[in-house]
């Protein structure tokens, strides 16, 4: 998976109206707050687990009502305060659930856990501002009454002040946990504090994880106080690495246009849009030949019969291991979408046959778009290579946990279709999962609105062999039932 390079924190600034009210954060002084705070007993933190899990699961609400009971019958534990306020901050409710974990501190002092999760939900505020939650794994926007009360820009950095003194003290306690470190130098950064954000950042390249981002955001730091020539250093330090990644590239390219340098600027420019677009291999690298066939296709300019007959003529004059990274560069760049060529490059795939398979697997298992992940999958389940089977169903599995806002990938028809009787059971297993979980709802139907697709891919088996493998997979008669209902609901 390529790398990314974080240059500021990931938030969107959103236009809201002014409010008249300062926000206040409270300040503690960690320091001379220091105590032994009270151990929580097994049972209890089995049952705050739970809660945790209800968060995986993308249902806060469930959440909310399984950390407040044990909230209210644990209260001496910091951990049940701390987990309930943040099922609280999950499920909307931002400032109840910063208020419960700041009410912990002042009631248990200096804990360490306590101040961690204030400092992350500090930054997450930071992020939103006034008129976004984030819940469930979706973004919710919220106008008028029901947006904080407060001026977006004051609000934003109170809370980032106060996770800025958070950090301060952990990372004064804990100087051996680099990832505060590393947000430390973030925060530092987005307030303009950049030589204090570099020391942060000098500090973490010695360790291979830290590394890289800190190199990069070195040279955002450096090219904010106009040290250009220290920071195309660091970019060059890290290009030597990582050749083919778009954001390094590009930052390069806004570097040599700062300095003046605009042939390099250029070059840069079209190294970064040639990598952001295709599979980079060493049979499909870059040189001006490739960024124009590249471009060829993801402009919209060209029509559909251009794209397919350039298609057909480069299948015919280029080596198979050229036409495999074009045919999946088409794929990733999605940008013919609904206009067949993304079809004809899955055919082509799917045609060439098992040579595709290596740089389909690379590519599925990064950051794509879902229709991207379903043309991958079905090239895997046309070709059906045993190589393909466990990559598809972990993939598979992945899709009761996505967020309702995207169109999930039809991966459980994939596997049905890659080998039916196999298929059929690992698609029952999610579902068995599913009807496991005890998540309170109002609703008997507990799915979430990714979860058709495993009933809908069921639907094309003979139904007496899903109830028997059903059976095979460990089925009780109550949850065959329950299938039976949900296969009869499916559309």
């Amino acid at each position: 998976m390529k790398k990314v390079f974080y240059s500021a924190f990931l938030l969107v600034a959103f236009t809201t109206l002014v409010h008249s009210q300062n926000y206040s954060r409270k300040v503690f002084n960690y320091n001379q707050m220091e105590k032994e705070s009270p151990k929580c007993d097994d049972a209890t933190m089995n049952e705050l687990n739970n809660s945790l899990v209800f968060l995986q699961q993308n249902n806060s609400d469930a959440a909310v009502i399984s950390s407040k009971k044990t909230f209210e019958k644990n209260i001496d534990c910091p951990a049940s305060h701390e987990i309930f306020g943040l099922c609280l901050f999950r499920n909307g409710k931002l400032l109840e659930g910063i208020s419960i974990i700041d009410d912990a501190i002042e009631r248990f002092g200096s804990v360490p856990e306590l101040i961690r999760r204030r400092s992350e939900l500090s930054i997450e505020l930071y992020s939103v501002g006034v008129s976004q939650r984030n819940i469930d794994g979706n973004t919710v926007f919220v106008s008028g009454v029901n947006q904080l009360p407060y001026d977006e820009e004051q609000f934003k950095q109170e809370n980032l002040k106060s996770a800025l003194l958070d950090l301060e003290y952990l990372t004064s306690k804990f100087p051996d946990h680099y990832e505060e470190i590393f947000t430390l130098a973030k925060i530092h950064q987005a307030l303009g504090n950049f030589e204090q954000s570099t020391v942060g950042f000098e500090q973490l390249i010695p360790y291979d994880e830290f590394r890289d981002n800190s190199l990069y955001n070195i040279a955002e730091n450096c090219i904010q106080i106009k040290d250009y020539a220290n920071a195309e250093k660091r970019l060059f330090a890290l290009t030597a690495m990582h050749p083919d990644n778009s954001q390094i590239l590009n930052k390069l390219s806004e570097l040599y246009e700062l300095t003046g340098n605009l042939e390099k600027k250029e070059e840069y420019r079209k190294k970064s849009v040639f990598y952001s677009l295709s599979l980079y291999s060493a049979d499909f690298e870059y040189n001006d030949k490739n960024y124009e066939v590249i471009t060829f296709f993801e402009s919209n300019e060209n029509s559909k019969s251009k794209k397919s007959a350039r298609l057909n003529q480069l299948k015919s004059t280029e080596s198979q291991n050229y036409v495999i990274d074009l045919c999946l560069s088409i794929l990733k760049m999605h940008a013919n979408h609904g206009n067949g060529i993304e079809e004809e490059a899955t055919k082509i795939l799917e045609k060439i046959g098992k040579p595709s398979l290596y740089n389909t697997h690379k590519l599925i298992q990064t950051n794509i778009s879902t229709c991207t992940m379903t043309n991958l999958a079905q090239i895997m389940a046309t070709i059906k290579d045993e190589s393909s089977w466990e990559l598809l169903v972990s993939i598979m599995n992945q899709i009761t946990s996505m967020p309702s806002t995207l169109i999930p990938p039809n991966i459980p028809e994939q596997v049905i279709e890659f080998d039916e009787e196999k298929g059929t059971k690992e698609i029952l297993k999610v579902i068995q999962l599913e009807f496991a979980k005890k998540i309170a709802s109002t609703s008997d139907l507990i799915f979430g609105s990714n979860n058709y697709l495993f009933f809908s891919a069921l639907k094309k088996v003979n139904r007496q062999k899903v109830l028997n493998s059903a059976k095979e997979v460990g089925f009780t008669d109550k949850e065959i039932k329950r299938l039976k209902r949900e296969l009869d609901n499916a559309f």
